[in-house]
């Protein structure tokens, strides 16, 4: 009697003694599934979004050996102590220092930007005098220029021109709402080049 009931109570017996509860399911189970199907997203490169902070200074006339001894190794060891860091990717350059820090997924990146200004904050005294300010920048992934302007002048200069620019143009995009970062590219900085005569050193 036992095994007579159960056979009753499987899902055959059940399908074929009411149908239509079966169809209303399937019905049920498809709907749901093609919902599900149009509202997902179908990307060749899909948005995976890591949240990150780019940490900069600028280190005037600094090699980049010197940079990395004496800024760059600060700034990752301020970001590190920072709660949720995923990976630190470090970049040291001439006059510049660059530290990207990529988060664990869930992380409320304005939170993690706070601590990470607190962080460096406290290392700023280390870094040298020359150092300019150090810049905290909110980015993820997707993270892209989405406007490159070209300048030329018939008039100016390249030192002149790059002055120009970095000193009245720049300054008025990052004004802009939702402008994270303005970059240079092909600027040439004035340089003062000083020849001795060494016969009349002696």
């Amino acid at each position: 009697m036992s095994n007579l009931a159960d056979n009753h109570n499987d899902l055959p017996s059940l399908s074929i003694r009411r149908p239509v509860l079966i169809i209303v399911l399937n019905l049920l189970i498809a709907i749901a599934g093609y919902a599900a199907l149009n509202g997902l997203e179908v990307r060749e490169l899909p948005d995976v979004d890591t949240p990150t902070i780019t940490v900069s200074a600028q280190y005037p006339n600094a090699s980049p050996e010197t940079v990395d001894a004496e800024v760059t190794a600060h700034l990752e060891g301020a970001v590190a102590r920072v709660s949720g860091v995923k990976n630190i990717y470090a970049q040291s350059e001439e006059n510049s220092a660059r530290v990207r820090v990529e988060f664990r997924p869930g992380i409320n990146l304005d939170d993690a930007a706070n601590e990470t200004r607190e962080s460096v904050s406290r290392v700023q005294r280390q870094l040298p005098d020359e150092v300019e300010q150090v810049s905290i920048i909110k980015a993820d992934n997707d993270a892209q220029a989405v406007v490159s302007l070209a300048i030329s002048s018939e008039t100016l200069d390249a030192e002149t021109l790059t002055e120009r620019v970095d000193t009245d143009l720049a300054p008025l995009f990052l004004s802009i709402p939702g402008v994270a970062d303005v970059t240079l590219n092909g600027d040439r900085e004035r340089v003062l080049r000083v020849s001795v005569d060494p016969l009349r050193l002696t």
